[in-house]
C-alpha cells in the first residue's frame, strides 16, 4: 500500500515537473498573458532587424546598383519574409488578447509556436552558413537565448524545442566536417545551461501563478463576504445600492421606471417560535432565494431580520409580489405568514440615494404593519413629514428633557361618590420651539419603537415628584399621582433605583405614587417583568393596571399579576348611549374587579350619562373630560385655590 502511494506521489510530481498536468482557467491566463506580453516585445524586435535590414540591402540595390545572387533571392529572401510575417501575426494577436477580445486560444499557441520555430529556424540556417564559412555560430545563440528566454514553455515543450535544433544544428556542422570534440562538448554544455534557465522559468512563473491564485481567491472571497449577505447568500445593501447607482447613472429613463420597495414577512417571529431558530434561517434563505427568483433581473437585497430590498420596474411589480405572496402563505397555513410592501417611487426632481429611499419604503411598509386589510403602500410626502418629524424626536428628546420642553399636565380623577377630588394622572406634553405642540401620540409610540422611551419616563417621574414636595409650600394638599411607566422601562432602566432615589430618599409618601403598566405591555411569559412588580408591591406601592380592555389577554393578566386598581379603556365608552352591549359589559368588569379584590376607574368619562351609570354600578374613581383635561400644575393648583375642584378632607387629611 506503501509502494503504492509512493508511485502515485512519484509520477505526480514527475508530471509537475515535466508540466504534463492540466491547468485551472487562471493559470492559463496567467502564462497566456506573460507570453503575450514577452510575444509583443520579440516581435517587435524582429520586426525592427527584418526592416533595418531588408531596408540596408534594398538601399545598396538602389545606390550601388549591385546585383544579388540567384541564391539571395531563392533562400535567404523567403526565409526573411516567413520571419517577419510571423512576426507580425503574432504582434497583432498578442495585442488583440491583452485588450480583451476573445480570441482562439489554440490558434494564438500555434502563431507562438511557429514564430519560435521560425526563430530557431532562421538562427540554424543563418550559423550553418557562417559556420561554413568559418564564421561564428553567434545567429543560432542568438535565437536559442531569445525563443526559450522571452517565452515560457512548459519543460516538456522546452526539451523539444531546444533539444530538436541542436540536433538539427549538430547534424548540419557535421556534415561539414566542421566539428570536434571541444565543439560537441560546448554546444552540449550550452543546451543544458538552457534548457535548465527555461525550466527554471517556467516554475518560478507557475509558483507566481498559484500566489496570484490564492490572492486572487482571497479577494474574490473578500469581495464576496463584502457584498453577499452571510445569512442569505443574497447581495446585500452595499451590493444594492452600488446595483442601483449603476442603473442611476446608465440610464436616467430606466431608473425612474422604477420603484424601490421593502418586503416585510409578517408573523415570521411565530414561525421562529414554533420551529425554532435554525430552522426559521432555514425559511428566511428559502425566501431570499423566492424574492431573487421573483426579481431575477433587478437589484435586491437583505435589509436586515426579515425586511428584503428591490428595485424593479413598476410594469409588473404587483404580478411578481402576488405570487411572492402566494408561495410564502402556503409554507405554513397555521401561521398565517404573509408579505407587505412599502414603496418609495424615485422623484423626476430630487435625487435620492438608495439607503434614503429604502428607509422611506420601510417606513411605509411599517404604517400598514398592524392593518390586516394592506398590502401595500407607497410613501407619500405625508409620510415624508412624519419621518422627518419622527426622526426630530429621536434626535433631540436629550435636548427636550434637558431644557424641559417637555412638560408634565396633569388630569384630574375624582371619586364617583362625591365628585370630590382624589388625585391625578401625569401626563407628558412636549411643546417644541420648532414643531409647537408635538402629539403625545406621535413622540410615546416613536421613543418607544427606538427604545428611548425610559428618557421621558425617567424625567416624568422625577419632575412629579418635585410638584409633591412643591404643594405644601403653595397650600395645596398633597394628593397621589398616578404614573405611567412602559414595558421598555423595566427593561432599560432600574426603576426600583430611580423610585428610591426620586421617592423614598426625598421622604415622599408611597401612597402618592401610583404606577401605572398598560395591559397590552403585559406578557405572561416575561418573568422579570412579573419579579420587578412583585418587588414594587412589596415596597408598599400601589400598581394599576392601565387600558383593561384594549389587549387581548385581559383575564390572564388578572390571575397572573397582583394588581391594586384597574383602569377601565376609556375605548368602552364610546358612544355610550347608543351602543347598548355598553352598560352590561361595563358592569360585569365592575363586579369582577370587586371579586378580586380590585378597585375601579373609569378612563373617558365625557357625560353625566356615562357618571351616573359608572357611579351606579359601583365604579369608584372617574376620570374624564367631564371634570377637566389635562392642565399644568400652576393651572390645577389655582382651580383648587378656588374652590373648583372639592378635596373630600375627611380622605386626605
Amino acid at each position: 500500500m506503501a509502494e503504492k502511494s509512493f508511485r502515485k506521489r512519484f509520477f505526480k510530481k514527475l508530471k509537475s515537473t515535466l508540466g504534463l498536468h492540466s491547468y485551472n482557467p487562471y493559470f492559463k491566463r496567467h502564462f497566456d498573458t506573460a507570453n503575450s506580453r514577452s510575444a509583443i516585445v520579440a516581435s517587435i524586435i524582429v520586426i525592427l532587424l527584418e526592416v533595418f535590414m531588408h531596408g540596408y540591402v534594398f538601399f545598396n540595390l538602389l545606390t550601388h546598383g549591385r546585383r544579388f545572387s540567384s541564391q539571395w533571392l531563392c533562400l535567404h529572401l523567403p526565409v526573411y519574409i516567413l520571419l517577419l510575417l510571423s512576426a507580425v501575426f503574432l504582434l497583432v494577436f498578442s495585442i488583440g488578447y491583452l485588450r480583451g477580445k476573445k480570441l482562439n486560444r489554440a490558434l494564438g499557441h500555434t502563431i507562438t509556436l511557429v514564430f519560435s520555430i521560425f526563430c530557431l529556424g532562421f538562427g540554424i540556417y543563418i550559423s550553418a552558413i557562417d559556420w561554413g564559412k568559418g564564421s561564428q555560430i553567434l545567429a543560432f545563440v542568438t535565437m536559442q537565448v531569445f525563443v526559450m528566454g522571452f517565452f515560457v514553455w512548459r519543460p516538456w515543450v522546452s526539451f523539444m524545442l531546444t533539444g530538436s535544433s541542436f540536433a538539427i544544428f549538430l547534424i548540419i556542422a557535421d556534415s561539414l566536417r566542421a566539428t570536434s570534440f571541444g565543439f560537441r562538448l560546448n554546444l552540449t554544455t550550452f543546451f543544458i545551461a538552457l534548457l535548465t534557465a527555461s525550466i527554471c522559468r517556467y516554475h518560478q512563473k507557475f509558483l507566481e501563478a498559484k500566489h496570484e491564485e490564492k490572492l486572487s481567491d482571497v479577494a474574490d472571497y473578500l469581495e464576496s463576504a463584502a457584498t453577499t449577505d452571510d445569512v442569505t447568500g443574497i447581495p446585500n445593501m452595499l451590493s444594492f445600492r452600488t446595483k442601483v447607482e449603476e442603473i442611476r447613472t446608465k440610464d436616467n429613463a430606466d431608473y425612474h421606471s422604477r420603484i424601490f420597495l421593502i418586503l416585510d414577512i409578517q408573523h415570521f417571529s411565530n414561525y421562529n417560535e414554533k420551529y425554532g431558530f435554525e430552522e426559521g434561517t432555514n425559511f428566511l434563505r428559502k425566501v431570499a432565494n423566492m424574492v431573487a427568483y421573483a426579481f431575477n433581473d433587478d437589484p435586491v437585497a437583505r435589509v436586515s431580520d426579515d425586511h428584503f430590498a428591490v428595485f424593479t420596474h413598476r410594469t409588473d411589480m404587483e404580478k411578481k409580489l402576488s405570487s411572492l405572496r402566494a408561495k410564502i402563505s402556503d409554507v405554513d397555513s397555521e401561521i398565517k405568514l404573509g408579505l407587505k410592501a412599502g414603496a418609495y417611487v424615485p422623484s423626476a426632481t430630487e435625487e435620492c440615494p438608495a439607503n434614503i429611499a429604502c428607509d422611506y419604503a420601510r417606513y411605509a411598509c411599517n404604517s400598514i404593519k398592524n392593518h390586516f386589510d394592506k398590502d401595500y403602500i407607497e410613501y407619500t410626502k405625508e409620510s415624508a413629514d412624519k419621518l422627518k418629524r419622527k426622526q426630530y424626536i429621536i434626535n433631540t428628546i436629550d435636548e427636550a428633557v434637558k431644557n424641559e420642553y417637555i412638560k408634565v399636565y396633569y388630569q384630574p380623577v375624582v371619586l364617583s361618590e362625591n365628585k370630590s377630588l382624589c388625585g391625578f394622572e401625569a401626563l407628558a406634553r412636549w411643546i417644541d420651539p420648532v414643531y409647537g405642540f408635538l402629539s403625545p401620540f406621535d413622540f410615546i409610540s416613536t421613543l418607544e419603537e427606538n427604545r428611548l422611551i425610559h428618557k421621558l419616563d425617567a424625567f416624568i417621574i422625577k419632575k412629579v415628584c418635585d410638584d409633591i414636595l412643591a404643594a405644601p409650600s403653595e397650600n395645596i394638599p398633597v394628593l397621589p399621582v398616578s404614573v405611567n411607566f412602559s414595558r421598555l422601562d423595566f427593561e432599560l432602566m432600574d426603576i426600583e433605583k430611580l423610585l428610591e432615589e426620586c421617592v423614598e430618599k426625598q421622604n415622599i409618601d408611597k401612597k402618592s405614587i401610583h404606577i401605572e403598566v398598560t395591559e397590552s405591555a403585559l406578557s405572561l411569559s416575561d418573568k422579570n417583568l412579573q419579579e420587578m412588580l412583585r418587588r414594587l408591591k412589596e415596597k408598599n406601592y400601589s400598581l394599576w393596571l392601565d387600558d383593561f380592555g384594549s389587549g387581548y389577554s385581559g383575564l390572564n393578566i388578572l390571575k397572573e399579576y397582583e394588581f391594586d386598581m384597574m383602569k377601565i379603556d376609556m375605548g368602552f365608552l364610546r358612544n355610550f348611549s347608543s351602543t347598548p352591549k355598553t352598560k352590561p359589559i361595563l358592569k360585569n368588569i365592575v363586579t369582577l374587579a370587586n371579586d378580586i379584590g380590585m378597585h375601579t376607574l373609569s378612563e373617558g368619562v365625557e357625560t353625566e350619562d356615562a357618571y351616573e351609570y359608572l357611579k351606579s354600578i359601583g365604579c369608584e374613581r372617574i376620570q374624564g373630560y367631564l371634570f377637566g383635561k389635562p392642565m399644568p400644575k400652576e393651572e390645577i393648583f389655582e382651580k383648587i385655590r378656588s374652590g373648583e375642584y372639592f378635596i373630600d378632607k375627611k380622605r386626605f387629611a
